[in-house]
């Protein structure tokens, strides 16, 4: 944690107890959100650093040390924040993420409001690039999985960004497995897409699991303004408009035509869309400043000979 300077930590399989908070609490610096398991099971944390600016509104506590869900201001921007540790069982999981659906729908979460949900799912999202060996197979709970990122508009944003890469976050030996099922899934706000500057995964200390980071423009730096993006409908008769999309729709088509997954594909398209829409608004945007410009200098300019010539006949 140190080594990567993170702001924000999810930990999972913490094996805690009330006893450690004090003493984790003078080892770690910044706020700590346990959800306690025991002390050979379960367990989650959020870590906020002291550096960070983060405004605490809510936190939410599993008391089977199954999940944590803050929410909060950082840098005035609001977040809800998810820490799971999925059970391995498909019938547990399936009242798992049922839970997790309820919880989020109680929030009556904003539309600037953006969300992150990480931790260990148990589960592959796509048998063929997300499995090596064994024989990879979806559950029934990534149905329940699907359905809550349809509710909130999230996106599996390590594989929008990777549609076509194969690498894993745990692995097995004897016989080899290999699985991209736990820390490895980011599950973020769609919204969130622009300001994600990096995701990775990397190796983790002592754990035949890999860590995942995230990183976020814009969270060293206090946002000015909801970071929510929305689609201007009248780009819609904006022929120009209309006609750079139809062009660059068939480009990302070609450009993703190996992703079999029509979830991801269509995750992709958004993303692509969004991408090529905020250059074009921007665009517009800084014309119309110019002409703004042009015209305020004339309005000036005219104002000044107004008042010159008053004062002349004074």
């Amino acid at each position: 944690m140190s080594k990567n300077k993170a702001d924000i930590v999810f930990l999972q399989e913490t094996y805690s107890s009330p006893d450690v908070e004090n003493l984790w609490k003078t080892q770690l610096k910044g706020d700590l959100h346990f959800a306690h398991g025991s002390a050979h099971s379960r367990g989650v944390l959020i870590l906020v650093k002291e550096r960070i600016n983060f405004e605490l509104k809510s936190c939410t506590h599993d008391k089977k040390g199954r999940y944590i869900i803050l929410i909060g201001n950082v840098q005035e921007q609001p977040f809800v924040f998810v820490n799971i540790y999925t059970p391995n069982k498909t019938s547990e999981q399936c009242i798992f993420f049922q839970e997790i659906q309820t919880e989020l729908d109680s929030l009556n979460i904003e539309a600037d409001c953006d969300i992150i949900i990480g931790g260990d799912f148990n589960v592959i999202l796509d048998p063929e690039f997300d499995g090596l060996g064994g024989k990879p197979k979806l559950k029934e709970s990534v149905k329940i999985i699907a359905q809550i990122r349809l509710s909130f508009d999230l996106i599996d944003i390590w594989r929008v960004r990777n549609p076509d890469e194969r690498r894993f976050s745990w692995r097995q030996k004897n016989p080899v497995i290999q699985r991209r099922l736990d820390s490895s899934f980011w599950l973020t706000s769609s919204s969130l897409q622009e300001d994600v500057e990096s995701v990775d995964i990397i190796p983790a200390i002592k754990s035949d699991h890999s860590a995942i980071t995230l990183f976020i423009n814009g969270i060293e730096d206090e946002r000015h303004g909801p970071s929510f993006w929305t689609f201007n409908a009248s780009l819609i008769d904006n022929e120009t408009y209309v006609s750079l999309i139809r062009d660059k729709y068939c480009t990302w088509i070609e450009e993703g035509r190996e992703i079999e997954d029509p979830r991801v594909l269509w995750d992709y398209i958004k993303y692509k869309i969004r991408q090529e829409t905020i250059v074009y608004s921007k665009s517009k945007a800084r014309e119309r400043r110019a002409t703004l410009t042009s015209l305020e200098r004339k309005i000036k300019i005219v104002k000044w000979h107004v008042i010159k010539t008053q004062a002349q006949k004074i």
